[in-house]
């Protein structure tokens, strides 16, 4: 006949775990952990030797050693409770009350244990639990009764206890995830309904069974880290939670990391902290231009990480790697050429252009340029053109062909932001810039204009006043220069046209009505013989003295 049992409900494990007692002539243990007493047992004043139960597992050969103490029921520490009860189960009997009949309040002198049941147990049901019992039922009948959550208050009916004998029952799975514990109220009274017992309290502990695998707060991770991070560089941190108990193995998690894609330039470029998630660089030789971005896969697993036991589940960490200005730009030609006609200004002479392998379009790919040699003058200047990249060398001042036929520019090329430690710029980020000056069919001018004559009235026909000769800037073309004249209201001079002399066709007269305040003004024309001609136009004044 079974005198109690013990089930070790976190040891099985479908057949492969075989069980051994101590002693084996007193005690048979079955293949579901449930120990039998093989003879009838008397209760003796000495304490009991402990029973010592060996679980062995028959495939990895792993051992578990557990120890237990047989004691009358009023010292029992622990209530386990086994899937069937037989008619001898513990019980648990109300304290002892004064001398006389009236019932009063005592105070107690011990504390009932708790009673611990498995969650997600599959029966039969109802499940004994445990019997509840007063010293009064000896010489009267009782009735008892219990109260409470889970009773007869909600959740209802979830424990019933047998009136007339006490047995206190469970009548369907618990879930320590929904009630992790129940308290309840016996109560004693006679058929009349009077209490003949204070009411005891008995605390239902739900036992978590590793029902839950643990989630991820995030199917998917995201985080950064810089390229060229040195091995311990800090990521990212990722978190799984668990339903089951925290303080027992079965919500204890453990993380691993099982696969690196891609796996450069190595496969472990990351590791995980197994207790809290933490995600940091162990390897060196991040490189953003080689490899953007890593994927992760992220295992966490309960039973603190027992690979044959725990419960897992898997989350994605994707880890980009930024830019830092590791890559200087590079000028694609060692020389670039130009040309750009004399005179003009604002106008774009020749377009650089440089790679740059850091991301675009930030500031450790925008390029900057700077002119550090050929310009003293400061006639050029080399903007960004901010879509391309590109260097616009650009004329801001005017060039005259006449004084420099060529420009050679030395032009160097930088980012928005100082290149990173250890990196130098290469040679590739100086260029040359060659431009040719061309030159154009400038306007020929006078000098001075106007011009000046003081004369007298009354000068004769055919009589010379000054060479009025234009000058041409273009030295190197080798043109003429013709004069035609273009105003003279009184029709008094004529000009040659190859000389640019000039002389009288009839008489000055000041008191001419052409002539204002003693000056009269004649306008010229000077053209030259260039494919595209130019002209200019001088005034010249004559001032006349009247004659005594």
């Amino acid at each position: 006949m079974a005198s109690f049992n013990v089930k070790f409900v976190s040891c099985g494990r479908g057949g492969l775990v075989r069980f051994e007692c101590s002693n084996p002539s007193d005690f048979r243990i079955e293949d579901n952990g449930v120990v039998y007493a093989a003879r009838t047992l008397q209760r003796t004043p000495a304490p009991a030797s402990p029973l010592l139960i060996k679980a062995v597992d028959t495939t990895t050969q792993q051992q578990w050693v557990t120890q237990v103490k047989m004691m009358p029921p009023t010292q029992v520490q622990e209530l386990v409770v086994p899937p069937v009860m037989s008619k001898n189960f513990k019980e648990i009997v109300f304290p002892s009350q004064n001398a006389d009949s009236t019932l009063k309040r005592i105070k107690r002198d011990w504390v009932i244990p708790p009673i611990n049941v498995p969650e997600n147990s599959r029966g039969p049901f109802p499940q004994e639990l445990v019997r509840i019992r007063s010293d009064h039922d000896k010489n009267r009948s009782l009735r008892y009764s219990v109260t409470g959550p889970g009773a007869d208050q909600p959740p209802t009916g979830i424990f019933t206890i047998d009136p007339i004998s006490g047995e206190l029952s469970v009548n369907k799975p618990l879930d320590r995830e929904h009630i992790p514990s129940f308290h309840l109220r016996a109560h004693a009274v006679d058929l009349n309904g009077n209490q003949v017992e204070n009411p005891i309290d008995i605390v239902i502990n739900v036992i978590d069974m590793n029902d839950n695998r643990p989630e991820f707060t995030h199917q998917i991770w995201n985080g950064t880290v810089p390229e060229g991070s040195k091995p311990g560089t800090f990521v990212m941190t990722v978190t799984s939670i668990d339903k089951d108990d925290p303080k027992t193995a079965n919500g204890m998690l453990r993380y691993k990391i099982l696969s690196q894609n891609p796996e450069s330039p190595s496969s472990n470029m990351f590791t995980i902290n197994n207790k809290t998630g933490g995600i940091i660089t162990v390897a060196a030789g991040l490189d953003r231009e080689k490899v953007p971005q890593y994927t992760l896969i992220i295992q966490a697993t309960d039973m603190e990480g027992n690979p044959m036991y725990g419960l897992s589940n898997t989350a994605t960490a994707v880890i980009r790697v930024t830019d830092i200005n590791d890559n200087p730009p590079e000028f694609t030609a060692e020389t670039f050429f130009g040309e750009v006609p004399e005179n003009a200004v604002n106008v774009i002479v020749a377009n650089l252009t440089v790679t740059d392998k850091d991301q675009p379009n930030t500031p450790a790919w925008n390029a900057v340029y700077k002119i550090t040699g050929g310009d003293p003058t400061g006639r050029f200047s080399v903007p960004t053109d901010p879509t391309t990249n590109e260097g616009l060398v650009t004329v801001v001042k005017p060039i005259d062909y006449e004084i420099s036929r060529t420009y050679v520019l030395t032009v160097e090329a930088r980012n928005e932001v100082s290149l990173a430690r250890g990196i130098h710029p290469p040679k590739q980020s100086t260029a040359t810039v060659s431009i040719r000056v061309m030159d154009v069919n400038e306007s020929p001018y006078f000098d001075p204009n106007p011009k000046l004559i003081r004369l007298e009235e009354g000068m004769l026909p055919e009589s010379t006043l000054t060479m009025f000769t234009a000058q041409d800037p273009d030295r190197f073309m080798q043109q003429t220069i013709r004069y035609s004249k273009l105003s003279d209201l009184a029709n008094w001079l004529r000009i040659d046209p190859s000389t640019g002399r000039i002389s009288t066709i009839a008489i000055l007269d000041r008191e001419s009505p052409y002539v204002k305040n003693s000056l009269y003004n004649a306008t010229f024309l000077a053209t030259d013989n260039g494919m595209q001609a130019f002209k200019c136009v001088c005034s010249c004044q004559k001032y006349l003295v009247e004659l005594m």
